[in-house]
């Protein structure tokens, strides 16, 4: 039983000789590892893996540029055009290959009119704005929030980790994600 014992501490002891990193080298990749942890934490899937590709490029990684089962196809002028053309405020959020570049030129808030209004579930709607664009709540509300409603001026605004969040009427703020 000892020498069971020995022969596991002595394996042990050789596994950190041969794989000693250096003490910054630790020290950086702990501090990636808790960021990941964190990462873990978001329940939006689009923009818990912008945390992880963002935080891995930054660590030295190299993420993948597309999405797998995403079709990118070719514009006329051999440009390639992704997402079905999406363009504005929020763009970066809808599911395409360049996503999770920052727009140049990019705004941090807009105030738009709500031109349609629908219940998806109890406390999730999705909202269509003047612009097209359809924006989705990513947290459910409870019965009190008044949503807003067809013709409701809201102001979406860019959160942390290339989130967003919508405030309407003197309520408290809501998670909401870019659909198109």
């Amino acid at each position: 039983m000892i020498a069971h014992r020995a022969a596991i501490l002595l394996a042990g002891a050789a596994t950190l000789t041969v794989f000693a990193i250096p003490a910054t080298a630790q020290v950086n990749e702990t501090i990636v590892l808790n960021i990941m942890r964190e990462c873990a934490r978001i329940d939006d899937p689009t923009a818990r893996l912008a945390c992880y590709d963002n935080n891995i490029r930054s660590a030295g990684g190299n993420p993948r540029n597309t999405v797998p089962g995403e079709v990118v196809v070719q514009g006329g002028a051999g440009a390639p055009l992704t997402g079905g053309g999406v363009a504005g405020f929020g763009r970066e959020d809808v599911r395409t290959p360049d996503r999770f570049q920052t727009p140049a030129g990019s705004v941090d808030a807009i105030t738009a009119t709500v031109t349609d209004v629908s219940q998806r579930e109890p406390g999730i709607y999705l909202l269509t704005l003047e612009d097209g664009a359809q924006w989705i709540f990513s947290d459910s509300v409870d019965r009190s929030y008044g949503p807003p409603r067809r013709g409701s001026e809201i102001t979406i605004q860019r959160a942390a980790m290339d989130s967003f969040l919508m405030r309407y009427n003197g309520q408290r703020s809501v998670r909401i994600r870019r659909l198109r």
